[in-house]
């Protein structure tokens, strides 16, 4: 697993403008990516069977704070925080603050 928390992690400045991008993870050769916004509120946990093999999936919370578990370890993610983990293996996300929002990638190979 990678967390990157925010404001953290290599920054590339524009020497044009007021603006940064920093790049959390480069697609590897030969992948096929599917970008999600997800809205979520607190209530059930919302449980996931592992993927086909080599799948990764990847989170930026964007507002609120969710539990992200997988394999029994919990890690948990407030705003900007960008986590990646095998989606191959069973996963769970909680949301735990009302208005949560998060941009979700599935990775497949």
């Amino acid at each position: 697993m990678t967390v990157i928390r925010a404001g953290e992690g290599p920054r590339l400045a524009s020497g044009s403008a007021d603006y940064a991008a920093a790049l959390l993870a480069p697609s590897p050769p030969n992948a096929r990516r599917d970008i999600y916004l997800i809205t979520a509120e607190p209530g059930a946990v919302k449980h996931s069977e592992p993927h086909a093999p080599g799948t990764v999936e990847h989170i930026i919370l964007s507002a609120g704070r969710a539990r992200n578990t997988v394999a029994g370890n919990a890690t948990e993610l407030g705003p900007g925080d960008y986590m990646s983990y095998p989606g191959d293996q069973a996963h769970d996300f909680e949301t735990l603050e009302q208005g949560t929002f998060a941009v979700f990638v599935v990775e497949t190979r």
